[in-house]
């Protein structure tokens, strides 16, 4: 089936096409994506849209698809807020990212990823871009939590008193060597 884009440019948008770690981060920042699913929305994204916020497509059968999740006018309504997730189509089109995630996590609890065919088709089992997200300096985090870490330094500080105390009396199976 041929698919015909229509790329709709508005004067009054900012679009945008995001990088692959941007993308991740902006998402992350919108706090409506779980991070454990966070590969499986960037890799569909970058397949239905190419991280284009304006993408805009009309298929062969007249069926319009809007925004980065590519989703379709049954979710949304033209020229003012309703559908399904309750948003004006035009809104999937913007910058703002917040609506069309809210609307796409909407759809994920209905329906799930298998909703969006090209995510079975290209990012179910694919883990490539989920590696690569987490190589992004952005969200890139210690391992450790800071409480964590206060414990580690107080450690760290115990094993060095320790190790001075030992080096300062020349001990050898419990008897003082004399100096």
């Amino acid at each position: 089936m041929r698919i015909f884009v229509v790329l709709l440019l508005l004067g009054i948008c900012e679009c945008r096409r995001f990088t692959r770690c941007r993308l991740a981060t902006e998402l992350m920042k919108t706090s409506i994506i779980d991070k454990t699913f966070l590969g499986n929305w960037v890799c569909l994204i970058e397949k239905v849209s190419n991280r284009d916020t304006k993408a805009f497509v009309v298929t062969p059968s007249g069926k319009k698809l809007y925004g980065l999740y590519q989703i379709p006018s049954r979710w949304c309504r033209e020229g003012k807020k309703g559908g399904e997730c309750n948003v004006a189509c035009e809104s999937l089109l913007d910058d703002d990212i917040r609506d069309d995630t809210a609307c796409a996590v909407n759809i994920f609890h209905r329906e799930g990823f298998k909703y969006w065919t090209q995510w079975s088709a290209r990012c179910k089992n694919d883990n490539f871009i989920t590696k690569e997200i987490y190589k992004c300096p952005d969200l890139i985090s210690p391992r450790t939590s800071p409480e964590r870490m206060l414990h580690s330094d107080s450690l760290k500080v115990r094993r060095r008193y320790a190790r001075s105390s030992l080096q300062s009396r020349y001990s050898y199976f419990g008897l003082q060597w004399l100096q």
